[in-house]
């Protein structure tokens, strides 16, 4: 044991809010995904039913890391949190290490250089990573539509025709789960969608050529049929939804994109986005398990 092990002790139920807080110090140091700070959010990880939970003290009371695992599926993730102000005081290896006598996945909201060094050095491998982008509504550029292309609303009649372009548009990205219409919707649509921001592409035949679909600050999803690339509809979807969103007050509008989707990051950033951080999910080998 070292003396980074002997810091930490099982973290207690009501420890939420002191890890939320210092996951806003990680994010603040490290960008990311801002929701990570939520209190919502470092529950399902750090309060989780079945999962298990420790954390690391400075003596003025402060928690300064914090590590836990919990059931996912058929695996178990484990994660961790290290203060920025506490990090080179071996902290950061004796929570992975704790992760890893109990899960095969480790996942960070905010992905560093020195946590991919880690994870490497344990043997583990990157299997999923995507940026967190920012846009700042005060300055959306001017996309016109393509030559007769027209926007059409989601409404009870077109829900059918945003699932179409959904499955059109993401049909041969590795991992596409091919929801059908009723399980799409059901991960879409909660409290948080936004339907006046999300729109279909639809060109002078009727033939739909693209989707968004939006949340309360956040750009969910956004697609193009195969056909239809290269002629700016994306761009043009991507901005009046942006414009939707100003409109009813939002100031600002976040998104998710894989790292193996390098084309639309490139659009994401010509339309003025920014990058504020990685998440990234690692996985130990099947013969190291």
């Amino acid at each position: 044991m070292t003396d980074a092990d002997a810091l930490f002790a099982p973290l207690a139920a009501d420890a939420v809010p002191a890890v939320s807080r210092l996951a806003a110090r990680c994010l603040a140091a490290d960008g990311g995904l801002p929701l990570a700070a939520g209190e919502g959010f470092t529950a399902r990880r750090y309060a989780a039913e079945g999962g298990l939970a420790i954390g690391a003290y400075d003596p003025d009371g402060t928690l300064v890391a914090a590590a836990a695992i919990r059931p996912t599926g058929g695996t178990v993730t484990g994660t961790a949190l290290v203060d920025p102000a506490a990090r080179g005081r071996g902290l950061g290896v004796a929570a992975l290490d704790w992760c890893l006598g109990g899960a095969d996945v480790m996942e960070t909201e905010s992905l560093t250089d020195g946590a991919a060094a880690l994870f490497a050095d344990r043997g583990l491998t990157m299997s999923f990573a995507e940026d967190v982008m920012r846009h700042d509504l005060k300055e959306i550029p001017d996309v016109p539509l393509p030559a007769g292309v027209r926007l059409a609303g989601w409404a009870p009649d077109t829900v059918s025709r945003f699932h179409a372009a959904y499955r059109a548009a993401f049909a041969e990205r590795p991992g596409f789960p091919d929801w059908d219409q009723e399980q799409w919707t059901g991960w879409l649509v909660d409290d948080d969608f936004r339907p006046p921001w999300s729109l279909l592409a639809v060109d002078a035949s009727g033939a739909d050529l693209g989707f968004v679909v939006c949340g309360d600050g956040w750009l969910v999803q956004v697609g193009t049929t195969p056909a239809a690339r290269g002629r700016g509809v994306g761009a043009a979807l991507t901005t009046a939804a942006l414009r939707a969103a100003a409109a009813d007050g939002a100031s600002e509008m976040l998104l998710d994109v894989n790292v193996d989707n390098p084309v639309a990051a490139d659009l994401y950033r010509r339309l003025g986005f920014t990058v504020l951080g990685r998440r990234a999910r690692f996985t130990r080998p099947a013969s190291a398990r």
